[in-house]
Parts: C-alpha cells; structure tokens; sequence
C-alpha cells in the first residue's frame, strides 16, 4: 500500500497513522458551542460543523471569529427531523417554497 503523501506535508512519517475527530451539529443548543470551546481549547477535536437556522449559529460564529484558527465548516440543513425541536428556513419565507410545515 502506497502511503498517503499528505502526511509527508503535514511533517509526519509514511507510517504514522492520524485520527481526526470532527464534531457535528454545533449551534443546535448552547452546550453544543461550550462543549466544542472546551474540546478544541483542550486539543481533543480536530473540526467541527456549524448549523446555521439553529439558534446557537450567531453565538457559534461569533466565537469562530475570535477563534480564526479553528476548523469550522458548515453543516448542510436540510430538515428539522425532531418532533418537538424545530427551526425555520433561511433561504425563504415563502410558504409556496414547500419548506413549511403547519408549525412554520
């Protein structure tokens, strides 16, 4: 097996082996952001991704900005799928649009 040559840019060894542990759905609640502040401040993550309709997005992205070294990505939202944990669109209010439910 050929070793993977982005570990040679990354200044590891062709038999070093990484672990990279991501974190999802940041921004769903409050603990979702100080549980990733403390993790990546900790050095136990390595990248996480932010849901934007939540209602932590502008918290989570405040931080992401005073923390321009983290490795944030975005979390593509397609569905609110708990019954009793909801959000709205962004990309619309237009009821037509087929993103409403009968609790918006």
């Amino acid at each position: 097996m050929n070793p993977n040559p982005v570990l040679k840019q990354l200044g590891y060894a062709d038999d070093d082996k990484l672990v990279i542990i991501h974190t999802d759905d940041i921004g769903m609640c409050q603990a979702s952001l100080d549980a990733f502040a403390d993790l990546w401040e900790f050095g136990t993550i390595s990248s996480g991704a932010v849901m934007v309709p939540c209602p932590w997005f502008p918290a989570t992205a405040e931080w992401c900005r005073a923390h321009p070294d983290v490795d944030m990505g975005v979390h593509a939202t397609l569905t609110s799928e708990w019954d009793s944990y909801r959000w709205t669109p962004i990309s619309t209010v237009d009821r037509a649009s087929g993103l409403f439910d009968e609790e918006g």
